[in-house]
C-alpha cells in the first residue's frame, strides 16, 4: 500500500472512530434534568448575574492563531525525518486555517 493510499486510510479509521464515540455517547450518557439551579449562571462561587459578562474574542483569535503556527513548526520539524508530503500536506490545511482564522474578524 503507499503511503498516500495508508494516510487516506488512517484518517478515515479515525473520523469513524470519532463519529462512532460521539454517536454512542448520545444513547449511553445519563439524561440530566434542567432545574432552574442548573441553568443558573455562577461563577467562583458567587452567583453571577449575565449582565456582568462581558466575552471578548480578540485574546482567543491570537491564540488559536498561536496555536495552529506552532503546531505546523513541530510537524515540519518532525517530518524531516519522514516523509516530507505529510509536512506538506499540513502547511496546506494549516495555512488554510490559518488564513480563515484571521479573516474571520
Amino acid at each position: 500500500m503507499s503511503g498516500i493510499a495508508t494516510f487516506g486510510l488512517a484518517l478515515l479509521i479515525s473520523f469513524l472512530s470519532a463519529a462512532g464515540l460521539y454517536v454512542s455517547s448520545k444513547f449511553i450518557a445519563p439524561k440530566g434534568k434542567k432545574t432552574k439551579e442548573k441553568l443558573m449562571v455562577y461563577a467562583c462561587g458567587e452567583k453571577y448575574p449575565a449582565e456582568k459578562f462581558q466575552f471578548r474574542l480578540e485574546q482567543f483569535y491570537y491564540a488559536v492563531f498561536f496555536t495552529i503556527l506552532e503546531t505546523a513548526g513541530f510537524l515540519i520539524f518532525t517530518s524531516a525525518f519522514a516523509n516530507p508530503l505529510y509536512g506538506g500536506i499540513f502547511v496546506v490545511f494549516a495555512s488554510i486555517a490559518a488564513v480563515l482564522v484571521l479573516y474571520r474578524r
